[in-house]
């Protein structure tokens, strides 16, 4: 197993071949926007209740209502509570229990450059036998590292930045969690200018479905799926 190091491709191309990818599973993306954000809004009600914050939130906001300085303290206080490190663990699994739809993503866009039809069932192709414990491991890990880093910004970003192909290269070439992070540094070094500009579109059209009523978010939230794959396809190549 090899990476090829192809030409620089151009932004145009890694950009429009984003937005072809993402403006043909329109459909899938509207699913994916749907199930994740239901499940997560149900977990975390039922996580906040199971913890018993919310007897401890209404408490603090009574105390503290219509006194905004009042309130931040309580605020504080609340952060504080013993029971809040194991609510945010169990927000963490939550968010890896759901992340490894990103996953299916990878595999229907392999289905459209192979001009196969995808198929709804692709979209859970990150829970399939042994890639669920995989994928979910692996961004378990990814969210309890990132809340570490996130404490400093520039933490925060750099892990953001040097796992950015890590789930691509592990569905596709089956690599470690390790060597995947090894392989998108090299990857960054090629031409990390491209790759910066081409994240900020994916990020900026990502949040632009909020302005259209809220509901265009549901449709662009999954971009960032699309524009990782185009990356991978333009700066990697997995030889069998």
């Amino acid at each position: 197993m090899e990476q090829n190091n192809p030409p620089k491709p151009e932004l145009k191309a890694i950009l429009s071949d984003a937005f072809s990818y993402w403006n043909r599973t329109l459909s899938f993306q509207l699913i994916y926007s749907l199930l994740f954000f239901s499940l997560f809004f149900l977990g975390y009600l039922y996580l906040f209740q199971r913890f018993g914050l919310w007897e401890e939130y209404a408490k603090y906001l009574e105390v503290a209502k219509n006194d905004i300085p009042a309130l931040n303290e309580k605020m504080k206080e609340f952060a504080a509570l013993p029971q809040m490190g194991s609510f945010i663990l169990s927000v963490f699994i939550l968010l890896a229990l759901l992340n490894p739809l990103n996953v299916g993503f990878y595999k229907i866009y392999r289905k459209i450059d192979l001009g196969e039809k995808p198929e709804l069932n692709d979209l859970f192709a990150g829970y399939l036998g042994f890639n669920f414990f995989k994928y979910f491991g692996f961004y378990l890990f990814w969210f309890i590292v990132f809340s570490y880093g996130n404490s400093l910004l520039v933490l925060g970003l750099v892990w953001i930045f040097i796992t950015l192909f890590s789930v691509p290269l592990m569905f596709f070439m089956d690599v470690k969690t390790f060597d995947g992070i090894a392989i998108t540094i090299k990857g960054l070094r090629r031409d990390f200018p491209t790759m910066v500009v081409a994240l900020f579109v994916a990020l900026l059209f990502g949040l632009s479905g909020i302005l259209l009523f809220g509901f265009g978010f549901l449709f662009t939230f999954p971009f960032w799926n699309a524009m990782i794959y185009s990356l991978y396809q333009h700066y990697f190549k997995e030889l069998s």
